[in-house]
């Protein structure tokens, strides 16, 4: 805890920054955002304190972001769960909001009783769909309603939160290479990702088929302190082109933090546990305070 003035402030679990007292009293809420061409931009996702970036079907990615000490009043577009989605929001006890999902999506939900904000159960207290945009690429939600609806459905509570490690000012991980940009190959030119490091800022700015991926709202080019590549077992499982990823066990994994690249490992010990990233050392990898993606 740190004072400033007449405030305490505690460090966000998830972000390593420093934010009023209290905030970490809310449940983390996990929205599903589309990343489809004509999703684009997206709106919310610079105030996410994680993003999960998975591919879906095809070779489109879609992103889980996750919400704790920010609120926004427009995040979206809002899309549909998977199964592998829900296996990383159950990391967070979290508040899942989504529209509809795949069959194995919508029995996972109810096997692993998730606190689920479906757009088809809640409807217009909490989304809806704007006329500048062709459905299904045009639902938003406001999280302050999602959680409003939440705590009348009885999820707003205290739940545990993966605890990650943040860097002092001055400390590194050891064992870095400098790497200043890195590429995320996902197969087509509308989903390829790049990301370039900003030294004077200390964040990867963000860049998506050719152009800086920006916000709807402010037009803000999205940033990450922290870019983890988790290399995963993953094959598809029907004609729609749906996938199934093990998100359970263990694998490669790539941290590029500060202008530095960290070779490591993952492990995730079953369906709600966390997934630790740790280095060539054993050690588990400290992150830079702000946003992972």
């Amino acid at each position: 805890k740190e004072p400033e003035g007449n405030q305490t402030l505690v460090q966000c679990p998830l972000t390593g920054q420093f934010v009023k007292e209290g905030t970490m009293d809310l449940r983390p809420l996990a929205v599903m955002i589309e990343n489809a061409p004509d999703a684009r931009p997206q709106a919310g996702l610079d105030k996410a304190d994680v993003i999960y970036e998975i591919l879906a079907e095809g070779a489109i990615t879609r992103f889980l972001a996750v919400y704790l000490h920010q609120d926004v009043e427009k995040a979206g577009p809002v899309r549909s769960a998977r199964p592998y989605y829900i296996e990383r929001m159950l990391e967070y006890n979290a508040i899942y909001a989504y529209c509809g999902g795949s069959d194995a999506a919508k029995a996972m939900v109810i096997k692993e009783g998730v606190a689920s904000l479906d757009e088809f159960g809640i409807g217009r207290r909490a989304y809806w769909r704007v006329k500048d945009r062709k459905a299904p690429h045009n639902l938003y939600a406001d999280t302050n309603k999602l959680r409003e609806v939440g705590a009348g459905k009885g999820y707003e509570k205290a739940v545990k939160l993966p605890q990650f490690s943040f860097l002092t000012e001055g400390e590194e991980n050891p064992g870095g290479r400098p790497a200043d940009d890195l590429i995320i190959n996902y197969l087509r030119s509308y989903s390829m990702v790049w990301w370039e490091y900003d030294a004077g800022q200390r964040v990867y700015k963000r860049y998506q088929a050719g152009s800086p991926h920006r916000d709807a709202i402010n037009g803000i080019q999205l940033t990450g302190s922290n870019i983890l590549v988790q290399y995963t077992n993953t094959k598809i499982i029907d004609k729609v082109g749906r996938r199934d990823i093990d998100m359970v066990g263990r694998g490669e994994a790539v941290l590029f933090t500060g202008g530095k690249v960290y070779q490591g490992k993952w492990s995730k010990e079953g369906l709600r546990a966390h997934t630790f990233f740790y280095g060539e050392d054993g050690e588990i990898f400290k992150l830079n305070p702000g946003q992972t993606w």
